[in-house]
């Protein structure tokens, strides 16, 4: 039973879980996660220099404290490391000074290995969707009967709203809800609706006035429609300081956080549910759940 660290390397936030797993079981030995903004105002798709020197700093840590547990290092890049013109500056640092090759996925393979961290954790459901709204791309995917039937991803992402109308609130709403029409949805009779991200854990903890992070209490937890909006309104109205106070473990999310609400809320209008349920299980943990000799390829 090997242990691995999978590093989510993604628009505004990097992700470490180290694990192990044992059949369907994953057992978490350590996970963190800091705010990284490495897609903040990109520019014709170049990553700023302080971008690149943040995220650095964070994989240098990231790494560091992987070393303790496991030589079993997998870095993965997802939406702004497929946009980046010069994501080689970073993908080369690695190889040089760690020789940790950056793997660079595509949406369909994250929405893939989103499937896999969650189809045996709904179990009660036979069909599911999964969102995952995050900083550069918005991804789905579709399962029926316990297989992953359908993905998709969007360029819908917060970071990319932000760089593109910056606090312009209402051309936000009306370009997620353009690019939510593209969307292509498989027959599904009766599907629940389940979000990933930082952003929905964020608004639950909020829900439940957490001050300390609790993945036990967040995963599986359920959001209705009417307290999503009340949320939503509620960020609105706040100034970035009473945001940062909301989620004193994740402060700097604060910029962000109420465009990533918003994007829920069009989501959840989409597909006219009244309630979903949150998911604390990202794609690191669908890499976990890959056989023994496919993780190893991707070392």
């Amino acid at each position: 039973m090997d242990t691995y660290s999978i590093i989510d390397v993604g628009t505004n936030n990097v992700l470490m879980l180290i694990a192990t797993r044992e059949n369907n079981n994953i057992k978490v030995l350590h996970r963190s996660s800091s705010i990284s903004a490495l897609g903040k105002n990109i520019k014709d798709n170049i990553l700023t220099k302080a971008a690149i020197t943040r995220t650095k700093t964070i994989l240098k840590e990231f790494i560091r404290t992987s070393k303790k547990y496991t030589d079993n290092i997998i870095i993965i890049g997802t939406s702004c490391s497929r946009d980046a013109k010069n994501i080689d500056i970073l993908s080369n640092w690695l190889e040089s000074k760690y020789k940790i090759n950056y793997q660079i996925i595509s949406g369909e393979q994250e929405a893939y290995f989103n499937g896999l961290a969650n189809i045996h954790e709904f179990n009660q459901h036979n069909e599911m969707i999964l969102f995952d709204v995050g900083g550069g791309s918005t991804e789905f995917t579709f399962i029926k009967n316990k297989k992953i039937i359908s993905t998709q991803t969007l360029q819908l992402g917060i970071r990319r709203l932000q760089n593109r109308f910056n606090s312009n609130y209402e051309s936000k709403i009306q370009h997620v809800k353009s690019i939510l029409k593209e969307l292509q949805i498989p027959v599904l009779e009766n599907p629940v609706i389940i979000g990933i991200g930082g952003t929905v854990t964020s608004l639950v903890s909020i829900q439940k006035n957490l001050h300390k992070y609790n993945a036990e209490i967040v995963h599986k937890s359920k959001i209705k429609k009417d307290e999503l909006i009340f949320l939503l309104e509620k960020l609105k109205k706040s100034s970035l300081p009473d945001i940062a106070r909301l989620i004193p473990f994740d402060p700097l999310r604060s910029d962000i956080l109420t465009t990533g609400a918003m994007i829920v809320k069009e989501i959840i209008d989409f597909f006219e549910v009244k309630e979903f349920y949150v998911s604390d299980r990202g794609f690191q943990f669908g890499v976990m759940m890959q056989k023994e000799e496919e993780i190893q390829r991707m070392l």
